[in-house]
């Protein structure tokens, strides 16, 4: 089956549950048993000073106050002050097979992240809770029609592609860990794959700032999207 990228412009439509059980994969098991260890060194690594906070750069995605990240890995880019800064954190994830993404999100108080598909549905996309100020209806995540809370020591798995939004209506910060990781098999693509999304992201930097190309025909933004994907992908420089 061919993989899906949100910037074909094709809804993602599936008839499968949007969650996954990974239980029985190896490295999701080890990370299940080891997310006490993990939390702990999250919770001393989030006390440091001269964290690499980001605020999500699609801000008409958002609404409310903010949507932060800090950022380990991006699609394969590394953000490596922030790795050595977190070297025990991130001693945890850098083995997984098909790693490409690890941040720790902050969605501040009274903040929707709008629906939306994501960039490929090649991955898992993973989230660990960190600090969840409540459950539902004030805290929580949709999921193909399907809602969920974040629950201490339980890891949420899902479609990234199919359309989704997050909420946390209450008056402290929500932190989770988000992690994507290549599904077994696309493994081979994965240096495709995030080439791929990276010039994805990129278009929609270009396309919030000039405007005027949301008018292109579909032929000349994929020019453009190509293009795009020629310049290094210099997000932690």
């Amino acid at each position: 089956m061919a993989i899906w990228y949100s910037f074909k412009g094709r809804k993602y439509t599936t008839d499968r549950s949007p969650y996954y059980d990974l239980g029985g994969t190896d490295w999701y098991d080890k990370l299940q048993i080891d997310l006490p260890q993990i939390l702990h060194e999250l919770t001393a690594f989030l006390k440091l000073n001269d964290l690499d906070i980001q605020e999500y750069f699609n801000t008409t995605m958002v609404e409310g106050t903010r949507w932060e990240a800090v950022a380990f890995m991006f699609w394969k880019v590394r953000n490596e002050k922030m790795i050595v800064k977190g070297n025990k954190v991130f001693s945890y994830f850098k083995d997984i097979p098909g790693l490409v993404s690890l941040s720790v999100s902050i969605l501040q108080p009274k903040t929707h992240i709008k629906g939306h598909y994501g960039d490929t549905d090649a991955i898992y996309r993973i989230h660990i809770p960190v600090y969840i100020p409540a459950h539902l209806p004030d805290c929580g995540i949709t999921v193909g029609g399907i809602s969920r809370p974040w629950v201490d020591n339980e890891m949420i798995v899902f479609c990234d592609a199919c359309f989704h939004e997050a909420w946390n209506m209450t008056d402290k910060p929500r932190l989770i860990v988000i992690m994507d990781v290549i599904k077994k098999e696309h493994l081979p693509l994965t240096e495709e794959i995030c080439a791929n999304v990276l010039s994805g992201i990129k278009y929609q930097h270009f396309s919030l700032h000039f405007k005027f190309i949301k008018k292109f025909p579909g032929w000349m933004k994929d020019l453009v999207r190509r293009t795009l994907k020629l310049y290094p992908n210099n997000i932690f420089k």
